[in-house]
């Protein structure tokens, strides 16, 4: 036979064989989707068909009376302990049976009633079921029985996971039926009753509502004096650039505060929370356990609004996990007023470990220039300085030294070389040596503030600085040439030196 009819023939043969097989491979495809799209319309038709079969409650979550849960942590009652209110536009509050008075986690409280007064299964497992236990809705499920204010009632099981992941078993109390319902909506039921208890001991007020801390003390007993934070109404303004905190520190030195790293130990007992609780409704045994009874520290806020808050600090302690092996600080804490001894992490316990020089700002003077009524300066070999200014601005101001009017912007501009005066280091335990260089002594129109700054050359590198006679600061020796040289260019019209090295 010719070689080209062979070939053509054998394409014929191999291209019809090809095109059978697409013609099976695309039957078994639009089979497959055909089945798929049947077992879609079967299970949408099963659903819209009786939806009445998987509305399982339809009850209003603001008429839940009480949810007694029953778990593998033990037995407890999510009661309302206040109702909605329509025109408030709240909801129903819930919280612990047993303890009401201990900060809620409210919002959690909430979901019990939320999430299965009004209830919707996701689909029917099975029916006529016999054998509970095979979905984990067994006499050791997590149950609850939720009471509404009509006096009915609402019993059902919660079971394991779906294989979905997005669902558990779940059955109504004395049904046989097996539903899917969202894991999203059952879940907290598996939650211990400590789990519903708030973590944060003091609750922050809204930010339009923040009472003015008039003091915050730090007690330890491994500091020789109380921390004292004092709120000073006008320790901001515009001759610091905003650079100083509301509050300054007055023990155990007078200091104003670096506003970044004073502001949380100020305030931060409003919203601090605890990693656990470690105690509820302490008694003396629990306090003396934990070292409450004679702590190690406290911190006490005094609001301007009359309350008081006293944070007990405790010895701290370790605790490892027993599944990472990693070991981790607490303090116990408590606070007054609240009836739980907390673990608060290191970290979050400020308190426990601040230090003056931790709060303190590097300026040592931050006094509004027309603040002050009198300022003295006396070094050695120079003629002392005394100032004495009237006036409230730099309008009104008049300015006289040793007696003699000056010129009111030569002396600002050399004020402005005082607040230049930086801290390097905070020095509690300094002792002067000698006499100082250079006093310089300052009091404000009003009397508030009176202090007196005497600077110390230890050596050929560090300057001591004392606040009303106490260790205060230390600096570089060289600002005390720099400081002696702009008092004799004070009478000249050459710029003050503002640098040093």
């Amino acid at each position: 036979m010719n070689k080209k009819i062979i070939g053509l023939i054998g394409g014929c043969v191999l291209i019809a064989g090809l095109a059978a097989a697409v013609v099976v491979v695309s039957r078994q495809q639009a089979a497959e989707e055909e089945s798929s799209l049947a077992a879609s319309e079967s299970l949408a038709a099963e659903t819209s068909q009786d939806p009445a079969a998987l509305a399982l409650s339809a009850q209003d979550p603001d008429s839940v009376v009480s949810v007694a849960v029953t778990n593998s942590t033990g037995t407890y009652e999510i009661i309302r302990t206040a109702e909605a209110d329509a025109e408030a536009a709240t909801d129903a509050v819930f919280g612990v049976k047993g303890w009401e008075d201990v900060p809620t986690n409210t919002s959690l409280a909430w979901t019990l009633a939320n999430n299965t007064a009004t209830l919707t299964a996701s689909s029917v497992v099975a029916e006529d079921c016999t054998e509970m236990e095979k979905y984990g809705l067994g006499d050791d499920a997590a149950a609850a029985v939720m009471t509404f204010d009509d006096g009915s009632t609402f019993a059902f099981r919660v079971g394991s996971f779906v294989s979905d992941g997005e669902n558990n078993y779940f059955a109504v109390e004395g049904e046989d039926t097996v539903y899917a319902v969202k894991t999203s909506l059952v879940a907290n039921f598996s939650k211990a009753a400590e789990d519903f208890l708030s973590m944060t001991l003091l609750e922050a007020p809204a930010q339009d509502a923040y009472p003015i801390v008039n003091s915050l003390t730090v007690s330890r007993t491994d500091l020789d004096e109380d921390i004292v934070l004092t709120y000073a109404e006008d320790a901001n303004n515009e001759n610091t650039g905003g650079t100083a905190a509301s509050h300054e520190m007055t023990s155990p030195i007078p200091a104003y505060l670096s506003v970044e790293r004073s502001t949380d130990v100020i305030t931060g007992i409003f919203g601090v929370t605890a990693d656990h609780i470690l105690k509820i409704y302490p008694e003396e045994t629990d306090f003396a356990e934990y070292g409450l009874d004679t702590p190690f520290g406290t911190a006490v806020m005094d609001c301007d609004d009359g309350n008081v808050y006293t944070l007990n600090i405790g010895d701290r302690f370790t605790e490892t996990d027993e599944e990472t092996g990693a070991a981790a600080a607490y303090y116990p804490v408590y606070l007054e007023g609240v009836d739980v001894i907390y673990a608060m992490a290191e970290a979050d316990c400020l308190w426990a470990s601040v230090t003056p020089t931790d709060l303190a700002s590097s300026l040592v003077l931050a006094t509004y220039v027309w603040d002050i009524e009198e300022m003295n300066i006396t070094a050695k070999g120079k003629e002392s300085m005394e100032f004495d200014i009237t006036g409230e601005d730099k309008e009104t101001a008049v300015v006289k030294l040793n007696g003699k009017t000056c010129d009111t912007e030569r002396y600002r501009l050399f004020y402005t070389f005082l607040l230049q005066t930086t801290a390097e280091s905070v020095v509690l335990d300094g002792e002067p040596a000698g006499e100082p260089e250079i006093t310089l002594y300052f009091r404000t129109h009003d009397g508030s503030k009176e202090q007196e700054l005497c600077f110390y050359r230890q050596d050929a590198f560090n300057c001591l600085i004392t606040v009303n006679g106490e260790s205060a600061f230390g600096c570089r020796a060289s600002y005390i040439d720099t400081f002696l040289e702009n008092m004799d260019l004070f009478d000249t019209d050459e710029d003050f030196i503002k640098t040093w090295s």
